[in-house]
């Protein structure tokens, strides 16, 4: 296993992209830079209010009528939004392929691959519209964690961490509880957004964000599962004067199910975005905007700080794992755990068309212990005084120690050691272009709606930052479970994947990849199978797992909870696409537990059950 930044970033450059493309690629990604940032920062910074005025007056309208200009070669051929037909949780094609936790995501997603752009173009445009309706759980003032292969042949992570303001000041004492303004770091995830552009994108920013600002317009269905957690947040949301005008009604009630929420002043906001690019959150008027919220309110962001901001390059961390090279996120990000579950796994058969009691039993306390071995504590993600390095955990060498203490402790009947179970959630795109681009994408703000502020001028919610309310430092960056991952098989993507859920997120992975490599599952099975989660001995598994599994596992035992497939009791909820290079097939998968969808280009091939079931190998171990 390695553990080492990408070796082609080199040194960092003054933008609000991070490092420096390879020589190669300079003159194409040149000219991606300019899409991203249509304006210089100079000029970004001193526009006139006659140019504001005139872009909020007539970008309404006139800006509306560029994109459908700028698209009419492309986009225009995929025209509307949402396809012909509903889009399905599994799909496949010949033609790439797209999973997102939104089915109006994954149909952005779809339109900028029918319309000529790669998988890092459409990584964009689902990002932007998950970000409208997905308002619970991102929006453009959050943060990211990217893993991205290009065809070029390398593997990249961007980390788009929120990050606290140089101002923020240290809590006064046990009591000083934190909300709202006071927690809002400086957002992360557009910066990270528009780095992806600038190193691989091909299209305009424009035609990016036209998806997005189509949805803010004219609005979309609130899910159930939206619904529902709107009603859970309604009064934390009411408390702020920008969140109660933008996200709740008028009367101060939640949204419910199958009403169309509609957000004008996002769709205002996100057409400034298209023409001036990413750094006019950082840089321009809405920067500035952001600024006057903050010092309204309470809030420490400042321009300085906002200018300073920058994406880092994340380490990405390679795991061998039964003859398939697997890259994943770490850092601030949750690679290494993942990269410890795969690699004490190794050590153990988990082969066979479904698992025995005593694979589930390894499996839980292979999970058990990786949340354990954490250098965070769950739930706050304050650093533990004790907690081994990072770099340590991800070891092959620890991950054969704790092989070893898990044989002893199954032996002996042990508990597990025990950590604490959060229930908040994220959300992740999955997208594969027909080149052979892949970019596996998380994405979050927080627990749900964030800080529950809204800017009243600006339409969207700001994150809420762990740091901030635990243990606010100047310039930290909070480290949060995103575990964006790709699977390698002869050097070729053959599975983007990522998850919502906190610390299930990193869970639900390793069970969907071994579900794959081990058992031969098709990506569906991989994905529908019940999967479980554990700390000490509480066990949580999905309610349809074979009773004789969890009788099993009760009489060793663990006191097990059933959770329904249902969005508020998930187990990680995994969007996927996987590519097969003996068929030359996509494959695409949304948790059935979410209301995420996948879908593709054109939707040639809808008959995700004819998937061949792979040859299962064993362990021998």
């Amino acid at each position: 296993m390695k553990y080492a930044l990408n070796q082609t970033t080199k040194h960092w450059d003054t933008s609000l992209g991070t490092h420096a493309p390879s020589r190669a690629f300079t003159r194409r990604r040149t000219h991606a830079r300019a899409r991203a940032y249509p304006v210089a920062d100079s000029v970004v910074c001193t526009i006139s209010l006659w140019f504001d005025l005139a872009l909020l007056l007539i970008i309404p309208i006139s800006v509306h009528g560029l994109l459908i200009s700028f698209t009419a070669s492309g986009v225009s051929r995929a025209q509307a939004l949402k396809p012909a037909q509903p889009l399905p949780q599994f799909a496949q094609s010949r033609e790439g392929m797209a999973a997102t936790g939104a089915p109006e995501s994954t149909a952005a997603a779809i339109r900028i691959l029918d319309a000529g752009g790669n998988a890092i173009d459409a990584a964009i445009a689902a990002y932007f519209a998950i970000a409208v309706v997905d308002p619970a759980n991102t929006s453009i003032a959050g943060r990211a964690q990217i893993l991205l292969h290009s065809i070029d042949g390398r593997t990249i992570a961007i980390d788009g961490a929120t990050e606290a303001p140089s101002g923020v000041r240290p809590l006064s004492g046990a009591d000083d509880d934190r909300q709202g303004f006071r927690v809002v770091p400086v957002p992360g995830a557009l910066a990270a957004t528009a780095e992806m552009s600038r190193l691989y994108g091909r299209l305009k920013w424009p035609e990016l964000l036209a998806p997005a600002i189509e949805l803010a317009e004219k609005g979309f269905a609130v899910t159930p599962r939206l619904a529902a957690t709107w009603e859970r947040t309604r009064d934390a949301l009411a408390n702020d004067p920008g969140a109660a005008r933008h996200f709740l009604k008028p009367d101060g009630t939640a949204w419910k199910e199958g009403e169309i929420f509609r957000q004008p002043q996002l769709a205002a906001t996100l057409r400034r975005i298209a023409v001036r690019g990413a750094a006019e959150i950082y840089r321009g008027s809405i920067a500035k905007t952001i600024v006057r919220d903050m010092s309204a309110a309470g809030g420490y962001v400042q321009l300085s700080d906002l200018h300073a901001y920058r994406t880092q390059p994340a380490p990405v961390i390679w795991v061998d794992y039964r003859g398939h090279r697997i890259a994943t996120a770490g850092g601030r990000a949750w690679g290494n755990t993942l990269a410890q579950m795969l690699n004490i796994l190794s050590h153990f058969d988990q082969s066979g068309a479904e698992p025995t009691a005593e694979q589930a039993e390894v499996m839980a306390r292979v999970i058990a212990q990786a949340l354990a071995d954490r250098p965070q504590q769950l739930g706050t993600l304050r650093p533990k005084p004790d907690g081994a390095p990072l770099s340590r955990i991800s070891s092959p060498e620890f991950a054969a120690e704790r092989a070893e203490m898990i044989k002893r402790a199954m032996q002996q009947n042990n508990s597990p050691p025990g950590s604490h179970q959060n229930d908040g959630d994220t959300t992740h795109l999955s997208v594969m272009d027909r080149e052979g681009n892949a970019v596996a994408f998380t994405t979050s703000i927080g627990p749900s709606f964030g800080s529950r502020a809204a800017s009243a001028e600006l339409g969207f919610l700001y994150a809420h930052s762990y740091n901030m309310r635990s243990s606010p430092t100047p310039r930290q960056r909070d480290h949060t479970e995103m575990t964006p991952t790709i699977v390698f098989k002869n050097n070729r993507a053959a599975l983007a994947v990522g998850a919502a859920g906190s610390e299930r997120i990193p869970v639900g992975i390793v069970q969907v990849i071994s579900n794959i490599i081990d058992r031969g599952m098709p990506l569906e099975r991989a994905i529908s199978a019940p999967r479980i989660h554990c700390t000490n001995l509480l066990l949580r598994v999905h309610d349809w797992m074979p009773a004789e599994t969890v009788d099993a596992l009760a009489a060793r035992g663990f006191t097990v909870e059933r959770r329904q497939r249902d969005a508020a009791q998930h187990l990680g909820l995994v969007q996927a696409v996987q590519y097969d290079p003996a068929e030359g097939v996509y494959y695409g998968a949304a948790d059935p537990s979410g209301d995420g969808r996948a879908g593709s280009p054109q939707n040639t091939m809808r008959n995700p059950q004819k998937q061949p079931e792979r040859t299962r190998r064993g362990s021998g171990r």
